[in-house]
C-alpha cells in the first residue's frame, strides 16, 4: 500500500509529506529517530523512537537546556529523566557531583547554526533521577538542565513542545565532561514509508492519546 493511502492508518489524518520534511533519523544521537507530527509557532507535537545503541548507552545526549517548555509522555517503554543544578557545593539530596563540565553554546545546524562553541567550564551536580514508565508524564522548563536515560529497549516518547521562550537565533547550552559532541552522521532523512512504519508501530497508544487531546 502506498504511503498516501496509509496516511489514516492510525485513525488520525496525517500529512505525510509535511511530516517527512520536518523529521530526521539519528536526531542528536545515533539510534534516536524524530518524527514531527505537527509544527506551529505555539505547539509542536513530536515522537522520539529509541532503538539499538540509544537504549544500550547511559545518557542518550549530553546534559542540556532548551528554547521552550515541553511535556513528555512515555508512549512505550520507560526512561529516566536526570536533572542538574549549576555552580554550587554538594547539597543534601544530590545524587552525583558536583563535577566540572565544559559548557558549550549550541546553535543547531537545522536552523542554520554552526553547532557547538566552547564557552567556559561549569560545575554541575545531578539533583534528581526520576523513572517514568508507559503512560506517565513529566514537564520541563526551558532553563532546566537535564538529560534522559533509556530504561527499556524500543522506548517511544510523545512530546508537546510549546512556544519558544529563547529566540531561535540565540544559543542553548550543552554540557560535556570532555570534548564537544560530534554531529557527524546525524540528521538523515526518512522516506514516507519509513514514517508510516513507525506510526503503525505505536498506533494503539498514539490513537488513545490523540483522542485525549494529545495531538489536537
Amino acid at each position: 500500500m502506498a504511503a498516501d493511502e496509509r496516511s489514516h492508518i492510525v485513525g488520525i489524518p496525517f500529512d505525510i509529506d509535511t511530516i517527512v520534511s520536518n523529521s530526521y533519523k539519528d536526531f542528536h544521537a545515533k539510534g534516536v529517530d524524530y518524527i514531527c507530527v505537527r509544527r506551529s509557532p505555539s505547539l509542536t507535537v513530536k515522537l522520539y523512537f529509541f532503538d539499538g545503541d540509544a537504549s544500550k548507552t547511559g545518557e542518550v545526549v549530553y546534559p542540556h537546556d532548551h528554547r521552550y517548555a515541553f511535556d513528555t509522555l512515555v508512549l512505550v517503554g520507560a526512561i529516566e529523566n536526570v536533572r542538574y543544578a549549576t555552580d554550587r557545593r554538594r547539597a543534601a539530596g544530590d545524587r552525583v557531583g558536583p563535577l566540572v563540565y565544559n559548557e558549550f553554546e549550541y546553535r543547531t545546524p537545522l536552523n542554520g547554526g554552526n553547532g557547538f562553541t566552547f564557552r567556559r567550564q561549569r560545575v554541575l551536580a545531578e539533583t534528581s533521577r526520576d523513572r517514568y514508565d508507559q503512560g506517565e508524564v513529566y514537564s520541563q522548563f526551558p532553563s532546566e538542565i537535564h538529560t534522559i536515560r533509556i530504561a527499556e529497549d524500543r522506548t517511544v516518547l510523545f512530546l508537546r513542545q510549546y512556544a519558544d521562550e529563547v529566540p531561535v537565533d540565540a544559543p542553548t547550552r550543552t554540557f560535556a565532561r570532555g570534548a564537544e559532541p560530534k554531529l557527524d552522521g546525524l540528521y538523515s532523512r526518512f522516506t514516507p514509508d519509513e514514517v508510516i512504519t513507525r506510526l503503525e508501530r505505536v498506533a494503539a497508544p498514539l490513537l488513545m492519546w490523540a483522542f485525549d487531546g494529545g495531538i489536537a
